[in-house]
C-alpha cells in the first residue's frame, strides 16, 4: 500500500465524467468474493480478502452502478496524477 486511506477514498476516477451521480457512497473495504477491477484497460479480478474501493452511486437517475477498483490500479492512477501535477 503506497496511499493512506484518505488518499484512496478522495481520488476520483470518474471526474470529469458527464454522468450525474447521486447518492453515491465511496469506501474501503475487503473483499469476500471476486470482483472485475474497473481501475484499468486490462481485465482482471480482484482476489476474495484483497483491499478495494468500492463506489456505488445511481447513474443519470436511471440504474445504480457498482465499481470495485483494486489498490494497485488506485495506486498507478495516484502515481500518474502526481506526476502531471494535479492536487488529486
Amino acid at each position: 500500500m503506497k496511499h493512506t486511506d484518505a488518499e484512496y477514498l478522495a481520488f476520483d476516477p470518474l471526474e470529469g465524467d458527464e454522468a450525474e451521480l447521486t447518492c453515491r457512497s465511496v469506501k474501503l473495504v475487503t473483499t469476500c468474493k471476486p470482483h472485475p477491477c474497473t481501475g484499468t484497460d486490462e481485465p482482471h479480478d480482484i482476489a476474495p480478502g484483497s483491499r478495494a474501493r468500492h463506489e456505488k452511486a445511481r447513474v443519470d437517475g436511471d440504474f445504480w452502478g457498482s465499481f470495485y477498483t483494486c489498490l494497485p490500479c488506485l495506486d498507478r492512477a495516484l502515481s500518474e496524477c502526481a506526476e502531471d501535477g494535479d492536487d488529486e
